[in-house]
């Protein structure tokens, strides 16, 4: 494949995404419904606009074999928001996480619905209803997006830094229809901060609405109650200089003092060093992997739970597989037959043969 045409392709999958994210902000106050289904085009097209910068095969559905010629002519199937995800975390070794998989599904789902059914924004008594809940979730799902954007994607899309930049500014413009919200539950916030709980600014909806526990472990859980953004923190001790450095939902970070950069199997070996998790771990729990996002070796005792360093995934038991005998979380009833997150099972091995 072409070089120069490769990398045309990619811009132009880039460049549309934006559009149709610039389109779903102007139809957001007067066409939610056209809002709800040009966002969810945005989001699809950022996810394969990942995968053809690995290559352009990984856009192609699994219902057809990759043709140069038809994906030129623009003669083919896309992938659908489940199987990118599932090319971004085997293939391009990117995955989304749950949380992020998650409210892009919720996105869809409405889009589905607009398109295929009807949405209720339509009626005039549901619209103002239907907004504030297009609203949140527009935020939360942008929150993730931009993220992974400006994060774990960041060389990918640093071309478009600005531009991210910009349409950030854009969206923050709903926040004004969750005000509603953020009044009804005032007198909760108030009663919250009473009782000890610290509150903080919300990064998806921007409102003072995150409760943040009382008396945070190394391992805590924050909710905004304005728009429902959940986020898992863990704050441990840098090995190289003794700061405190923050991870949210995910075990990539960087320390703010001495620039050290972390990943999810670094921050497994951290943690594994807290009394918390010496007070847990037993002979032949670790090392283990985690079902929810396949990371590998990346699962360490907590308290009375395992948790995933790569993705914070919480599970109460490890299993092994039936096939390689590695320890994972999640279901491994039918390991044998087609393996773990760090095996092919039965089926991969016969398929060798």
């Amino acid at each position: 494949m072409n070089r120069v045409n490769s990398s045309n392709f990619f811009n132009c999958l880039v460049e549309n995404a934006m559009d149709f994210l610039e389109r779903s902000i102007a139809a957001f106050h007067d066409q939610p419904k056209y809002s709800v289904v040009h966002f969810c085009a945005a989001v699809e097209l950022f996810l394969k606009a990942r995968l053809m910068a690995e290559h352009w095969s990984l856009v192609v559905s699994r219902r057809q074999d990759p043709d140069w010629a038809k994906f030129i002519a623009g003669d083919f199937h896309s992938v659908s928001l489940d199987e990118a995800a599932a090319r971004l975390e085997k293939i391009v070794r990117s995955g989304l996480l749950g949380q992020e998989l998650q409210a892009f599904r919720r996105i869809q789902t409405h889009r589905n619905k607009a398109v295929h059914f009807f949405h209720e924004a339509h009626s005039t008594e549901e619209a103002e209803k239907q907004q504030v809940a297009i609203a949140m979730e527009q935020l939360t799902a942008w929150y993730y997006l931009h993220r992974l954007l400006n994060g774990r994607w960041k060389d990918v899309f640093a071309a478009w830094s600005q531009k991210i930049v910009t349409l950030d500014h854009q969206l923050r413009e709903h926040h004004a229809y969750l005000q509603v919200v953020f009044d009804q539950v005032g007198p909760e916030l108030d009663q919250l901060t009473k009782r000890g709980y610290t509150l903080a600014q919300c990064p998806s909806c921007g409102f003072l609405a995150q409760r943040n526990d009382a008396d945070p472990d190394l391992l805590s859980q924050s909710l905004c109650l304005v728009c429902g953004l959940t986020q898992r923190r863990l704050e441990i001790e840098c090995p190289n200089c003794g700061e405190e450095v923050t991870f949210v939902d995910e075990g990539f970070g960087e320390c703010s003092s001495c620039r050290q950069t972390f990943e999810p199997g670094d921050v497994a070996k951290m943690l594994m060093d807290a009394p918390q998790a010496n007070e847990t771990l037993q002979e032949g729990d670790l090392p283990a992997n985690c079902g929810d996002c396949d990371g590998y070796h990346t699962v360490v005792p907590y308290d009375s739970e395992y948790v995933c360093m790569s993705c914070f995934e919480t599970s109460n038991s490890l299993k092994a597989c039936d096939w390689c005998n590695e320890l994972n979380t999640g279901d491994m009833r039918d390991s044998f037959v087609l393996g773990c997150g760090n095996c092919g099972g039965q089926a991969d091995w016969s398929r060798d043969e």
